[in-house]
C-alpha cells in the first residue's frame, strides 16, 4: 500500500465508508437466497462496476479512494438488494406453488399463517398476474391475526416482461420491521430503522442496458454504538445506469455525522459518490462531504476528491481540494490530461 493511499484512509472520507457500511447494513435480514427465475432474479437489480477492472496489484499502481469506497458500496448493496429479491423470489414461488387460502377480486391470498419458528408472529401474502405482469403483497401481525385487518404490510412490488425488457421493483417498510422487532436478528441490535425503500428496475437481459434505483423515502438508521451513537438518513435516490454497449454511471448521496477522524465533528453533512466509466473500463469518480445550508463542522469545509481511472481500475489522476491539501500534502496524483472522461459525465 502507498503512502497515498494510507494517508487518506485515516481520514474523513475513511469514516464515510465506514458510515455508509452502516446505513447499508440490516437490509436483508428478512430474506435467504433462493428464486429459480420464474419472478424477480438477482441480476435484475445487480449492480456491477465495468468489467473489464483488473485485480491484479500491479506495482506501484494504486486504487482511487473514491472507487474503492464505490466498489465497497456496489458489493455491499448487492448482498442485501439481490438477496432481497433472491428472498421474495424464493417466498413468491412457493407459494405460487399451494392453493390459496381465499381469494380478493383477482388477488390470491395466503394465510394470515402463524410463525413456524414460534416468533409471535403471523404472515400474509397476496400475489396477482394478469398479462404476464406478477404483483405480491407481504404482510406481517400479531401471531393471533385472523384477517387482512390484523396485519401490515411489510413490503409489495411486481414484474414485468415485455420480450427481452424486464421491469419491476420492490418497496420494503422498515417502520413495519421496527413494530415487530422479532423480525429483526439479534445480532442488528446496534440498529434502528425507519422509513421505506423502493427497488426499481428495468434491464434488458440481451445486452448490458440496465436502469436500476433504491429511492430512499425518510430512510433513517441510528446506530446506537458502544462510544458513539451515530444516525444516517436519506430522501434521495441511488442511481445505476448501463447502456447497451456498457458504458454507466453511479450516483449515491447520503447524510450523517462523519466523525471517527477528527475532520469533522457531531454536525451532519452530505455525502455524496458519483462515477462513469466507457465500455472499455475508464472513468472518472468524485467523492464529496458538503456542509448544506450552512450546517455542519467540517475541518476546512466542504471536502471534494477527483479521480480518474485507466481500463483496469489503477489511478491516472488524483485531487483533493486545496483546503484539504495541507492535511495530505502528498495526495495529489498524475495529470488530469490523462482523464478520458470530464467531469460533465459525472452524474452530479
Amino acid at each position: 500500500m502507498t503512502t497515498h493511499k494510507a494517508t487518506l484512509r485515516s481520514s474523513l472520507l475513511a469514516a464515510a465508508a465506514a458510515g455508509l457500511c452502516t446505513f447499508g447494513s440490516g437490509c436483508g435480514l428478512l430474506f435467504g437466497g433462493g428464486g429459480d427465475g420464474a419472478f424477480l432474479e438477482g441480476d435484475d437489480v445487480r449492480i456491477s462496476i465495468p468489467a473489464e477492472v483488473s485485480t491484479r496489484a500491479g506495482e506501484g499502481e494504486i486504487r482511487g479512494d473514491v472507487y474503492d469506497i464505490v466498489d465497497r458500496t456496489i458489493t455491499d448493496t448487492n448482498g442485501w438488494v439481490t438477496g432481497g429479491v433472491e428472498g421474495i423470489a424464493r417466498i413468491y414461488e412457493a407459494f405460487d406453488r399451494v392453493r390459496e387460502t381465499s381469494r380478493d377480486g383477482n388477488w390470491r391470498v395466503y394465510g394470515p399463517y402463524e410463525d413456524d419458528k414460534g416468533r409471535d408472529l403471523s404472515w400474509l401474502a397476496r400475489l396477482d398476474e394478469i398479462d404476464g405482469s406478477k404483483k405480491f403483497e407481504f404482510y406481517v401481525g400479531p401471531r393471533d391475526a385472523k384477517d387482512i385487518d390484523d396485519v401490515v404490510l411489510l413490503m409489495d412490488g411486481e414484474l414485468n416482461v415485455d420480450g427481452d425488457t424486464r421491469s419491476g421493483g420492490f418497496s420494503l417498510q422498515f417502520d413495519t420491521i421496527e413494530a415487530y422487532p422479532e423480525m429483526k436478528d439479534d445480532k442488528d441490535s446496534l440498529h434502528t430503522f425507519a422509513g421505506a425503500i423502493a427497488v426499481s428496475f428495468e434491464r434488458d437481459v440481451t445486452t448490458e442496458r440496465k436502469e436500476i434505483e433504491v429511492k430512499f423515502e425518510d430512510f433513517q438508521v441510528l446506530y446506537e454504538g458502544y462510544l458513539d451513537d451515530d444516525t444516517f438518513f436519506s430522501d434521495e435516490s441511488y442511481i445505476y445506469r448501463s447502456t447497451d454497449e456498457g458504458t454507466g454511471d453511479f450516483h449515491l448521496a447520503v447524510y450523517g455525522q462523519w466523525d471517527d477522524w477528527g475532520w469533522s465533528g457531531p454536525e451532519t453533512e452530505k455525502f455524496v459518490l458519483d462515477m462513469a466509466w466507457t465500455e472499455k473500463g475508464e472513468g472518472r469518480a468524485r467523492g464529496q462531504i458538503l456542509e448544506i445550508d450552512g450546517i455542519g463542522d467540517l475541518k476546512h469545509g466542504d471536502l471534494i476528491i477527483d479521480e480518474c481511472f485507466v481500463a483496469d481500475g489503477y489511478l491516472s489522476w488524483r485531487q483533493i481540494n486545496d483546503t484539504y491539501v495541507d492535511e495530505v500534502p502528498d495526495y495529489n496524483f498524475g495529470d488530469e490530461a490523462s482523464c478520458v472522461l470530464g467531469v460533465e459525465a459525472l452524474p452530479l
